[in-house]
């Protein structure tokens, strides 16, 4: 059963650290008015983390970013807000560090725009395929006439009923296994989704 915090995966010929947010090793604060943790409320950084690690190789530390977070505005009633966080993080220098820059453009919703963007491997983005949880896009692809976005994801929802019918390809290896009260759940942390399932993302330009 993997119920580690973190493992390694192999996502697209890419080896990278997978920050799994269903790990109940997650106990670091990421408060917001004295509750919430990284495992209930670290979506957000844990999206970060993937890009981070997506655009430089490097894995930075989950509870460094979550403190920053905090420090600096990131932190929402409802999880991480993204634009503020983004914003924290051009103006504290510490975006570089992660192998990127924001153009403080908020969150946006131009199809078109983004897989122009993650095709070309101008960078990488944070988004949602759906509401309250946010995940990364690191590539595009075209295939059978659709336009497709490969998806890290903390919570591994490749099965969850409000994505699965945008769900083109799941990437086997990236399979986790966890207990739940009715029983054995799997699901995979990695995999293709129909471009229509995007929505509210940022752009993370890579640093040349």
């Amino acid at each position: 059963m993997l119920m580690d915090n973190t493992m390694p995966m192999q996502i697209e010929g890419r080896e990278i650290v997978f920050f799994n947010q269903r790990s109940e090793k997650w106990t670091h604060p990421y408060p917001y008015e004295g509750h919430g943790n990284l495992k209930n409320s670290g979506c957000g950084i844990f999206a970060l983390c993937h890009c981070a690690q997506w655009l430089t190789g490097e894995v930075p530390s989950a509870e460094d970013l979550a403190d920053f977070s905090v420090r600096w505005g990131g932190r929402g009633d409802d999880g991480t807000d993204r634009p503020a966080l983004l914003h924290a993080l051009m103006v504290h220098n510490r975006a570089a560090e992660l192998g990127f820059r924001y153009e403080e453009d908020g969150l946006l919703n131009d199809k078109d725009k983004l897989f122009d963007f993650l095709i070309s491997e101008r960078g990488v983005c944070m988004g949602n395929i759906r509401v309250g949880h946010i995940v990364t896009f690191v590539a595009a692809r075209e295939k059978d006439g659709d336009r497709q976005l490969l998806v890290i994801d903390s919570h591994s929802e490749s099965m969850d009923p409000r994505v699965l019918h945008g769900v083109r390809k799941s990437l086997p290896q990236t399979m986790l296994t966890w207990r739940e009260e009715a029983g054995l759940r799997q699901s995979c942390a990695a995999f293709w989704v129909d471009i229509a399932l995007a929505r509210d993302y940022n752009l993370l330009h890579r640093i040349d």
